[in-house]
């Protein structure tokens, strides 16, 4: 039998001094004074705000005024009553998740535990502790650094963490951080204030179990020649000390379709753990693709345990059959159900600098931004923390692989101590164990950047962390996740760890951290690498105006002022400003909404042509840029802000990652000859691709057009050169390049067009264009616009009432061209309220 309490909700929080004696700590559970109450799952921030100690921490200058948190020791208080049929149980485990940071627990009146680690479950059998009826937990929480000398720090050879001084944020960042086992950016980062998280992060449980309990369902497939079968280890806990029993294990996987697998086995149970292994065949069986690749199909898996006349049920879950592998000959590239995919995608940070306070639907949202984007991967980045299931389940649900790094960031550890290796190793096998079931996860990844760092960064001071990376952690993912790559870092291969002939590559000082601003905003810099696999790189914009005027909470746009410089990432350096005057007009004299418009298209320029130099190239197999969505709101590196905004730039992105895309790039010219342009067609389908491409030079005003046509056929997830034509004599500033589908329903542009641009935007002799725009449709919350322009139009962009989204936006007509846009709304919508607008109307 099995009965479970949630002991999630509303509790008290209180502070005291830091050095508040943990031997007397339970005296404090007896008080009525000093208690706020506090969300569990929780960060005190989300408590002091509620009750008013703090202002929004995440607003204004306001992190400013939380530095204090730090200082103190916090106390979480849950009264709960406990029924007297669960204290007849053999167990009671009273499970803590997410415990952050150094935690010391009390259940009344006795201190039951210690535990320094937010990145696996506080877990104790409490069957005596407990009472019938009123029962109460108490648990102290601090930042995490609070023990941590000045010796500790230079422990590593005298190498330290790094911070964010030298981008001057001395306040962002903490060298005593590497000691403490919770998320590393919770002392800022460049993209994130100082708010040290102080929370129990997950949830809170107690959990009754008589005579035996499953403790674990595990599923790795097999390819048997032409057959697939899946083997599956069930994990049985039997709580009698010295005795064997009988009992009967059920186990149930239904296929999308209902079609049902099932296998019953009489087995004994053995005093502790027992492992059942079950093979199970399975015919006609449905894989898990990647999003745009093919469909998500998941099994549901149940498994139920009967002993002693009970029968307990372990909680069912989704399963996503698929075979991943990690081709590193010549190349490096994921390799799903046999097949090489390309690698489009973001690396992901936490969805909020409070962590604790991020709800599956959030998860869902900002999933769900990804898949519509058409990436298939996030990188979830070693700096972070392993995410609640539900971020995973939304990534098996749409199709998002993840690369997992382990939580190890831009510092040398102490792996030499017994007592931090120990608590590496413990977590490291909950984590792989917890998330093996999850088909997304195709990944393991050592770190950060530390293997970078000990040669470019340390020069060869330390090696701390070396011990960790190189042999515990890839043990430990080849015994709990056979079947799933590991990689020892990123950047990671060849003779230097980011070289570009080997592994992936983070690519920052030949492009956005260049200390030549021309070759930080000139996206042709990015056809110059011949990088195997892309994971990082990035370029900087703002967000739009909701948030900007929502995190400046009442100051002033002021692009100098101290509210607006807080919130702008150390590492733009005034880049913002470079591109829009290379690309666009002179920003000093731009009002709020042209700054931002501009900010907004300069990144998706960058972005754009970024990931279409990897995708053009057939030896790339991976562009994963820095990043994906804000954990708050500031002038940074993202697609998606921290309020579920989307930036100009997610539109860019979505364009380019189409499953199928034209791509038209500078092609190579005999000696004395004419510049000509070369077209690549990419088909990310299993499908072949085929349709008439018309290619040539079209003017901006659209007066001359000199298109030819020819036929494409593109075999399915291939990349392949169609078409090179002469640029002739035209003059770059009068046209375009272009490559084009030729489409018998012209405004649909499933596949969009490919515009070779020989000059910046600011350089083009535009004309004014003359929008037309027809309502095609329209419903109560829904319209769709054709859009149309007889001449060159440049960004066409949207004025929309908040919460109404188009499916395309910022994008260029040629002449001639329409495009059809549907909008979507979470309340009505009228046609009235809708403006079309691009940046060289007339």
């Amino acid at each position: 039998m099995y009965r479970e309490l949630s002991l999630n909700g509303t509790w008290n929080l209180r502070d005291e001094i830091l050095s508040y004696p943990v031997a007397e700590g339970w005296a404090l559970a007896g008080r009525d004074d000093g208690w706020v109450a506090q969300p569990v799952p929780g960060d005190i921030h989300q408590g002091l705000e509620l009750a008013g100690r703090i202002k929004p921490p995440l607003l204004g200058l306001n992190s400013f005024d939380c530095v204090w948190t730090e200082q103190r020791s916090w106390w979480f208080r849950r009264r709960f009553e406990v029924a007297p049929e669960m204290l007849g149980a053999d167990v009671v485990e009273l499970e803590l998740q997410g415990l952050d940071a150094n935690a010391e627990i009390y259940l009344n009146g006795a201190h039951i535990g210690s535990h320094a680690n937010a990145f696996r479950p506080f877990v104790q059998d409490v069957r005596t502790r407990l009472l019938p009826g009123a029962n109460v937990l108490l648990v102290r929480l601090t930042a995490g650094v609070e023990t941590v000398s000045e010796l500790d720090v230079d422990h590593c050879d005298g190498v330290r963490a790094s911070t964010e001084a030298g981008n001057g944020r001395p306040e962002r960042g903490d060298p005593r951080r590497t000691f403490a086992r919770k998320p590393q950016y919770a002392w800022g980062w460049d993209w994130s204030p100082r708010v040290a998280t102080t929370a129990i992060g997950g949830d809170v449980t107690l959990r009754a179990l008589w005579t035996a309990c499953i403790r674990d369902v595990a599923l790795a497939p097999l390819q048997l020649g032409e057959a697939v079968a899946v083997d599956v280890t069930v994990t049985v806990d039997q709580f009698h000390y010295t005795r064997t029993r009988e009992g009967w294990i059920r186990l149930t996987l239904t296929d999308p379709e209902g079609r049902v697998i099932r296998e019953e086995r009489k087995v004994l149970l053995r005093s502790g753990l027992t492992h059942i292994d079950v093979r199970l065949p399975l015919a006609a069986p449905h894989y898990w693709w990647p999003n745009g690749v093919g469909p998500q199909d998941l099994y549901r898996v149940e498994a139920e345990l009967a002993v002693d006349g009970e029968t307990v049920a372990y909680p069912a879950f989704d399963w996503g059959l698929r075979f991943v592998a990690l081709d590193t000959e010549d190349t490096f590239a994921f390799v799903i159900n046999g097949q090489r995919v390309f690698a489009k995608g973001a690396n992901w940070i936490p969805a909020d600098t409070l962590y604790a306070c991020v709800t599956p639907e959030r998860y869902d949202a900002l999933v769900r931004e990804a898949r519509d984007a058409n990436f298939t991967m996030l990188r979830v980045w070693g700096g972070g923390l392993y995410e609640r299931s539900a971020f995973y389940e939304a990534c098996d649900r749409y199709g998002i692989m993840v690369w997992h790094d382990f939580m190890y960031s831009c510092a040398p550890y102490p792996d030499d101590l017994a007592a931090f290796a120990l608590e590496a190793e413990r977590e490291a096998d909950y984590q792989t164990r917890r998330l093996r079931r999850h088909a997304s996860v195709v990944l393991w990844c050592g770190n950060n950047e530390n293997t970078w760092g000990f040669v470019d960064w340390w020069h060869g001071a330390t090696r701390g962390g070396a011990q960790l990376y190189n042999y515990v952690l890839p043990e430990i993912v080849h015994r709990n996740c056979p079947g799933v790559p590991y990689w020892n870092s990123s950047p990671y291969g060849g003779e230097t760890p980011n070289a570009p002939d080997v592994g992936d590559r983070h690519h920052w000082g030949d492009c956005t951290m260049n200390p030549d601003m021309d070759k930080r905003i000139t996206p042709e810099e990015y056809d110059k690498t011949d990088a195997r696999f892309i994971s990082e790189f990035g370029y900087i914009g703002a967000p739009v105006k909701e948030t900007v005027s929502f995190y400046l909470d009442g100051a002033p746009f002021d692009r100098q002022g101290a509210v607006w410089q807080h919130h702008t990432n150390t590492f733009e350096k005034n880049t913002v400003d470079a591109g829009i005057r290379k690309h666009y007009v002179d920003p000093d004299a731009l009002s709020p909404d042209e700054y931002l418009l501009y900010s907004g298209l300069v990144q998706g320029t960058m972005y754009g042509y970024a990931l279409d130099s990897m995708r053009a190239r057939a030896n790339c197999y991976g562009s994963l840029f820095w990043m994906f969505a804000d954990c708050w709101g500031e002038v940074g590196w993202t697609i998606v802000d921290a309020y579920l905004r989307r930036k100009p730039s997610w539109y860019f992105v979505r364009r380019t990652y189409a499953p199928i895309r034209l791509i038209a790039r500078p092609g190579s010219a005999e000696p004395g000859g004419p510049a000509t342009v070369q077209v690549i067609a990419v088909n990310d389908t299993r499908r072949e691709a085929a349709f008439e491409v018309a290619y040539g030079w079209v003017s901006l005003d659209g007066e001359d057009q000199a298109l030819q046509r020819t036929a494409v056929t593109v075999p399915a997830l291939a990349r392949q050169s169609v078409v090179s034509f002469s640029r002739e004599n035209h003059n770059p500033r009068e046209g375009l390049w272009v490559a084009r589908v030729v489409d018998p329903q012209p405004a649909s542009h499933a596949i969009p067009p490919a515009i070779f641009r020989a000059c910046d935007y600011r350089e083009l002799a535009t004309v004014p264009a003359r929008l037309e725009v027809t309502v095609v449709a329209a419903h109560e919350r829904a319209c769709i616009l054709r859009i149309a322009s007889a001449v060159y139009a440049h960004a066409v962009h949207f004025v929309l009432p908040e919460g109404a989204l188009p499916s395309d936006a910022y994008f260029d007509l040629l002449p001639g061209d329409c495009r059809e846009v549907a909008i979507t709304a979470d309340a009505m919508l009228s046609p009235a309220d809708i403006a079309v607008r691009c940046v060289n109307a007339a």
